[in-house]
């Protein structure tokens, strides 16, 4: 399977008849209800006509790997995980990040609202991915992401035209095999299309470009435009068709169905526009050819990805998900605070998030947790941290390229501050070594701190700083906290990175 054509059966059993298949339903339970009441046990259950010990076993290995949360007793969201991957594949995805630009020129020049909409044949019935709005009094702001049935509205005219003139034997829903989902609004507060060109790409998808003008119809300006919207399909039809092999550090620990899913959706939100089976995807899923096929036809079959001989694409269940988790900014302050808080919750002490930026070269603090003891330093976010003063930025510099301290102008800050390029250097080859470090009033005076770097996709993007009177250091179990630290981060590390390495 590493460099054989990928060879997916035809078999048309129900994704959820499969462990993997269970998994994805659970998955998509999650994402529905982002910002929704979390799921009870019992309740999905109920949704998914599952057992409950079998929706139990789920949510626990997805809480394992942050694709889940529990709030309270027994109740579920979606994870931070999620969240990473689906930015992951909205910013690199020519569908959404040249969609985007494509269609916001649309909406502006036609001065219409321009609709980027995707057929959901797991759904019988389509969702608004994306939609460019014009500088006008009136506005139309559909929910994205969310269903619409087919014979909806023209979009899904549109799409069930398509679906009549071409049909596909690997569709799993038409209109005759499944309910349609109720739309969210009723179709007279959709505005009709004054343009629309709907169109079955290559990569597995059928998307529908439209404009909707709240103003009434101009019929020269419907047929002036029709070209120009043509032109977008086919653009976004084109820029959709770069394939690429992307050497994937999966962990090899964790032979679980969630981590091998997990980097089936790595794989995917890597390389959204193709990625090439020859890269080997048995051997970066750490798993035999067998095993290999049967992940790809259950996500095959639920929709999450589209394979060819040659490439794995994103399917439309894949794009929905990216649709309904990215309404929101999430920062990775947010992302990470769950990490900080367990992590503060189990030591006491006070925890700070510093984050590195490679382009600027400059570090700060954008999350700090007050511990649970009763005398805490109290530390400012948002401004700059020198990378050579206390523990969190020297865990920083240490791992940074050499010509970075010696370039670094040392100011001092308290009387151990240190000022000798000399000394530092000594000091970060000893932080490196033992993987963490110390700042013992260099920075703050009275403070000790430690600080442990963490990696994103190899490179060191920040650290986990503890921060702790002095008067307390003597009683402090420095080698315990540093453990619970390096968890920490290495839990970080896993949750932001996409495991990559991209060649073309």
């Amino acid at each position: 399977m590493p460099n054989a054509p990928l060879e997916i059966s035809s078999a048309k059993a129900s994704a959820a008849t499969s462990s993997h298949g269970r998994l994805i339903e659970v998955m998509d339970a999650l994402v529905r209800r982002a910002d929704g009441e979390p799921w009870g046990v019992r309740e999905l259950a109920s949704e998914l006509n599952e057992s409950r010990s079998t929706i139990n076993r789920i949510l626990t290995a997805l809480v394992d790997r942050d694709f889940a949360v529990e709030e309270g007793v027994g109740k579920y969201r979606v994870g931070p995980r999620f969240r990473v991957l689906m930015l992951a594949l909205s910013n690199r995805s020519a569908l959404l990040s040249a969609g985007r630009r494509l269609l916001d020129g649309l909406a502006g020049g036609a001065k219409q609202a321009a609709l980027l909409s995707v057929y959901a044949p797991h759904v019988n019935g389509y969702y608004v991915l994306y939609c460019g709005q014009a500088q006008a009094t009136l506005a139309f702001r559909p929910q994205i992401g969310a269903v619409y049935p087919l014979g909806f509205g023209d979009i899904g005219r549109g799409f069930k035209d398509v679906l009549q003139r071409t049909p596909d034997s690997d569709s799993q829903c038409t209109p005759d095999k499944a309910v349609s989902p109720v739309a969210p609004i009723a179709e007279y507060e959709f505005p009709p299309a004054v343009t629309i060109v709907t169109r079955r790409l290559a990569q597995g998808l059928i998307i529908s470009v439209s404009l909707h003008d709240l103003g009434g119809d101009d019929t020269q300006g419907t047929r002036a435009s029709r070209e120009t919207v043509d032109d977008v399909v086919s653009e976004l039809e084109r820029l959709l068709f770069q394939p690429r092999g992307a050497e994937q550090h999966i962990s090899a620990d964790d032979s679980s169905t969630v981590a091998r899913l997990e980097g089936l959706l790595q794989m995917l939100c890597a390389a959204p526009n193709g990625y090439l089976c020859s890269s080997g995807i048995a051997v970066q899923l750490h798993c035999n050819a067998a095993t290999a096929r049967k992940i790809i036809e259950s996500a095959s079959q639920a929709n999450l990805v589209f394979a060819t001989s040659e490439a794995l694409y994103p399917g439309a269940r894949l794009y929905q998900w990216a649709a309904l988790l990215n309404n929101k900014a999430c920062t990775t302050a947010k992302l990470c605070r769950g990490v900080i808080e367990s992590l503060v919750k189990e030591t006491g002490e006070t925890v700070a998030f510093l984050s590195y930026d490679a382009k600027t070269a400059k570090a700060h603090f954008i999350e700090v947790v007050q511990g649970w003891r009763p005398i805490q330093y109290t530390l400012e976010t948002g401004v700059d941290v020198p990378l050579y003063a206390g523990g969190a930025g020297k865990a920083v510099l240490a791992h940074l390229a050499p010509g970075v301290a010696d370039g670094l102008t040392l100011q001092k800050f308290t009387e151990t501050t240190i000022v000798s390029h000399e000394e530092l250097q000594a000091d970060l080859l000893a932080i490196r070594k033992r993987g963490w470090s110390v700042g013992d009033g260099e920075r703050v005076l009275g403070a000790f701190g430690i600080g442990v770097p963490f990696f994103v996709d190899g490179q060191v993007a920040g650290a986990l700083s503890a921060t702790i009177p002095q008067y307390r250091k003597q009683e402090c179990d420095v080698p315990g906290l540093v453990e619970s630290m390096k968890s920490a981060t290495k839990r970080i590390g896993r949750l932001l990175s996409l495991g990559e390495t991209i060649r073309d």
